[in-house]
Formats: C-alpha cells, sequence, structure tokens
C-alpha cells in the first residue's frame, strides 16, 4: 500500500489498479472508504476505464482510420481497476500513478492511450484526478468514470438508515434498468425531481442502480444522522451521477460519477455512437476529477 496524509487524514492506496482503500480521520478514528472485506463487493474504489457498465454482446466495435475497424472484447467497467500501475510520484502529501497500453490491454483495447490517476491531500480534502491522454494517431474513444464505496460505519454506527444524501432540490432525468434485460439500461428515461434529501435504504436499490443524468449541481453530501461526520462530494467533467449499494448486508453507498454510462437494451457496439462517449484527438488529454472534503 501507498500511504500519504496531513494532519487529519491517512489514506491508503493499492498500487493495483490504483485504487483508494482507506480514508481515516486522525482525530475521530472513523474509516469513510468501505474495506471489501466481507459481503460481495470486495472492492473499494475501482478506477472505471475505457467503458463503463455492461457491454452489449461482450465487445465493441472501434474505428482506426483509413476505413479501418476492429472488434475487441470488453468487460464490464474496463480493465483498469484490475491492472498494476506503475508509480510515476510519492510525497507526503501526493500519489500519482499511470496505466500504458500492454499485450492485455492491446487483445482488449486498441487505443495507444495514457490513463494517470493522481491523489492529492490538503487537510481535510481528497483530491482524486485522472488524466487521460491520447498517444496514438487516431483518434480515441474511451469512458472514464468513478466507484468510491463510503462505509457507513461511523462510531460503530452500521444502521445504514442512518446515513443520508443531501442535494440541492433540481430535475434531472434518471436512467433505470430495463426490467426485460436487467444487466443494461431501458433507453427512454424518467424526468424526476432530486429531493433535498434522501435517506439511504436497501429498498431503494432492490433493482439495481440509480443513474442521474443532467444534474447541474455536481456537490453532494453523505451524512450521519447521527453524528456531525459525513463527506462532501463533488465532480468535475463526470455528467452522470449513479448510486449503488449491494442489497446484502454490506453498509456502503457508491457514488460514481461517470464521463460515460452502461450500455442501453437498443444500443450499438459502434463505439463513437455510445452515449456519453468521450473523444480526444492525437495527443490531446483531458482531466476528470471527485473532490472530497472528510469531516
Amino acid at each position: 500500500m501507498v500511504k500519504i496524509e496531513s494532519k487529519k487524514l491517512v489514506v491508503l492506496i493499492n498500487k493495483f489498479g490504483a485504487e483508494l482503500k482507506s480514508v481515516v480521520n486522525k482525530e475521530s478514528g472513523i474509516e469513510y472508504i468501505w474495506p471489501g472485506l466481507e459481503g460481495s463487493f470486495k472492492k473499494s474504489a475501482p478506477n472505471l476505464f475505457p467503458f463503463i457498465g455492461n457491454i452489449l454482446k461482450g465487445e465493441i466495435d472501434y474505428p482506426l482510420g483509413k476505413n479501418e475497424r476492429v472488434v475487441l472484447p470488453m468487460t464490464k467497467h474496463g480493465f483498469a481497476r484490475d491492472l498494476d500501475y506503475e508509480i510515476l510520484e510519492i510525497t507526503e502529501t501526493t500519489a500519482k500513478f499511470e496505466l500504458k497500453p500492454n499485450h492485455y490491454t492491446k487483445e482488449r483495447y486498441p487505443y495507444n492511450f495514457s490513463l494517470i490517476v493522481e491523489y492529492i491531500i490538503d487537510e481535510d480534502t481528497l483530491h482524486h484526478n485522472y488524466l487521460v491522454k491520447n498517444n496514438d494517431v487516431v483518434e480515441m474513444y474511451y469512458h472514464i468514470g468513478g466507484h468510491t464505496a463510503f462505509y457507513c460505519n461511523y462510531n460503530g454506527d452500521k444502521n445504514f438508515e442512518d446515513y443520508y444524501l443531501e442535494f440541492k432540490e433540481e430535475s434531472c432525468k434518471m436512467y433505470k434498468i430495463d426490467e426485460a434485460n436487467n444487466s443494461f439500461l431501458a433507453d427512454v428515461p424518467e424526468n424526476i425531481t432530486v429531493s433535498e434529501k434522501i435517506v439511504l435504504s436497501k429498498e431503494m436499490f432492490a433493482k439495481d442502480a440509480l443513474v442521474f443524468d443532467g444534474l447541474k449541481n455536481t456537490t453532494i453530501k453523505l451524512k450521519h444522522s447521527k453524528s456531525n461526520h459525513g463527506v462532501e462530494f463533488t465532480f468535475e467533467n463526470l455528467p452522470v451521477l449513479t448510486l449503488w449499494t449491494n442489497t446484502d448486508s454490506s453498509k456502503f453507498i457508491c457514488l460514481e460519477p461517470w464521463a460515460g454510462i452502461t450500455d442501453f437494451t437498443n444500443g450499438t457496439n459502434k463505439v463513437e455512437d455510445k452515449k456519453e462517449i468521450q473523444k480526444l484527438n492525437t495527443n490531446e488529454q483531458k482531466k476528470y476529477s471527485q473532490i472530497m472534503k472528510f469531516y
């Protein structure tokens, strides 16, 4: 594990997957990140790249320029969460990792990419940044996003209903899992108004994740009704927000901001036609951020 810290927080990151594994408040001793040691979700905060969610037919059709195309297999949420990264920089308050193409990735994704995952602590705030760069001679298509599982266990209180999410009330679209094909999203979203306060319950996720599109406010808060502790969570350049937890006894809520979205039942495997697809020209790069303030 790589350790970085400030006067207020101790953070642990696994070089495998460049995955955030622990954020502990030095004063209260609260662990904010799900350790992944029980239940069926064995990860803590996987980084999702180059695609998000389930993939139609388990394969993607890519353009390679000059009227060439290639079809390659792709698994759910991509491969970045399951590979070892190179360490670029470690300081007391910063950790930076990089994933580049190798034989394994080239059999699944045709482009010459660089994915840098960076963690920076500033007192009580952790910046979790992605920098994606196209090192190829053709346009590069991809999705990217986070999947941080926040542990609902403050001061030993594992009652899931004692935790809630605080939004600014606004209208947006919500996609639901297609009941006829529960691996993919239904094509038509529901227009909803997000409440200011959403009390967590396992029943909310009986039909899997809640996928919000079009939120103008990009800061939400996870709060504990029996203490003053919580997390303020801000996301940048990540237009889709997904909420998810297991329906087993695991006590966590995943806040997943995505530049991308899982495939739709009537979707396509042509990469350029996928919703929220990201595109970079040769030598172009783009930054995406998750900012977490712990208290």
